[in-house]
């Protein structure tokens, strides 16, 4: 009869010292998909890109960040259509330009470097003469 009440504090004490050394480790774990602050929040901002085509073609439009391009979307000739699209997807670089592609054929265009910070949208007017075209940060 006295062992067993040996081996039931035994579990008990084992019990219990499991319980002290793993209660730390699992209100850390508890808290790790939180994130505090504003430095994980800007990237989930969205950037809009509104396009405002004078041309008399559709264009494809695309973000080219370094030597990869992201196709947004197409807009149709004499037409304004508007991109949204991850902010993440810009690189810390600078390096951010759009490219205008013209169905049908005809010279593709690129802009300038495009630097823009969380919160701020572009708009982009495309010419008949797509090199005549401009851009804005707002």
């Amino acid at each position: 009869m006295r062992r067993l009440e040996v081996t039931a504090r035994m579990r008990s004490l084992s019990a219990v010292a499991a319980l002290l050394v793993s209660a730390p480790l699992l209100s850390g774990c508890a808290r790790g998909g939180e994130t505090t602050g504003s430095a994980g929040t800007s990237q989930d901002v969205e950037v809009a890109l509104e396009v405002e085509n004078h041309n008399w073609s559709d264009i494809v439009i695309y973000l080219v960040r370094g030597g990869s391009s992201h196709r947004l979307g197409m807009v149709t000739a004499l037409s304004t259509r508007r991109f949204v699209f991850p902010f993440r997807h810009l690189g810390s670089s600078g390096n951010n330009r759009l490219r205008a592609y013209p169905i049908g054929g005809g010279n593709d265009f690129t802009s300038e470097d495009v630097l823009i910070q969380p919160g701020q949208w572009i708009k982009w007017t495309l010419e008949g003469d797509l090199s005549r075209s401009s851009l804005a940060v707002y």
